[in-house]
């Protein structure tokens, strides 16, 4: 994401209302509909500026999607892991993950990069 994009809030806030974006990351946006992933799930919500829902079909190409039915499945996914909308995905959430992770024995690569550097080798 360029940093001099700023996030706009607005449409998912809108339909959510603000305590419900807390696990929300801000990802940008293609052709007038700004997408929104949840931390969480990893699932996004695709919303245009009048809070309309939208499903990519490939290719930088979306469709219109039920709103209620993306959102009651990102809800049932947070419930079956015991969340919530409200759940924030912060620092604190992250590093509780990847301790549960390393008790699990599970590898973790975490790749931190610097948006000044243009050249990944």
């Amino acid at each position: 994401m360029d940093p001099e994009v700023e996030a706009n809030w607005k449409p998912l806030e809108t339909r959510l209302g603000k305590s419900r974006c807390a696990g929300f990351m801000y990802m940008g946006r293609i052709n007038g509909i700004t997408l929104y992933k949840h931390g969480i799930t990893r699932t996004y919500l695709n919303l245009d500026e009048e809070g309309n829902c939208f499903r990519p079909t490939g290719g930088g190409c979306y469709q219109p999607a039920d709103f209620q039915e993306e959102l009651h499945t990102l809800e049932e996914c947070l419930k079956s892991l015991g969340y919530t909308l409200e759940t924030p995905y912060d620092d604190a959430f992250v590093r509780q993950k990847h301790a549960t992770l390393r008790q699990l024995r599970m590898s973790l690569i975490t790749l931190q990069l610097d948006p000044d550097d243009k050249i990944i080798h």
